[in-house]
């Protein structure tokens, strides 16, 4: 299954990330969304396509990129909302891709292929589900190497002591 996403109305959808375009840090932005969604995709082995409004850089007109396992398209001088349709519209197979967007106008066109949509906001929750799964799944349950209290290590000492005797 594939995810393609609209980039820059997912990235409102993380805080920290809205924060970053408020204060006009896109790129910034762009680039920690990236990472978010390469772990993502690490850890459900889904294919991801992104893509974002504009130009990646305004003095190379980029058109896409592979970062990691992301495919990224910048739109240039179209919307990302029509690439996203273009997607859609000549994919061999929509039903097995999910657009991932809160765009009401994407949501209608992309059912018409009965492509299956995901709003933006539920696919942030989602992601942020997955990774915090895989941490609390990843985190041992005992410390691997602990350290005693000097009061612990003669409480010890004192116990193994008294059986010896």
């Amino acid at each position: 299954m594939t995810y393609l996403i609209d980039g820059y109305n997912l990235i409102y959808k993380f805080p920290h990330l809205e924060e970053l375009m408020l204060q006009d840090n896109l790129t910034e932005a762009r680039k920690e969304l990236l990472d978010i969604l390469k772990t993502f995709a690490r850890l459900t082995g889904k294919r991801i396509r992104v893509v974002f409004d504009g130009q990646k850089n305004v003095e190379i007109p980029i058109s896409s990129e592979k970062v990691a396992n992301i495919d990224v398209y910048y739109s240039l001088h179209y919307s990302a909302d029509f690439l996203i349709k273009e997607f859609i519209r000549k994919d061999i197979q929509p039903r097995n891709t999910t657009v991932v967007t809160s765009d009401k106008d994407i949501i209608d066109f992309v059912s018409r292929f009965k492509t299956r949509t995901m709003k933006s906001e539920d696919f942030a929750d989602f992601i942020n589900q997955t990774i915090e799964d895989y941490t609390v799944a990843q985190t041992p349950e005992k410390e691997e190497n602990p350290t005693l209290s000097s009061e612990e290590i003669e409480y010890w000492e004192k116990l193994f002591i008294k059986r010896k005797k």
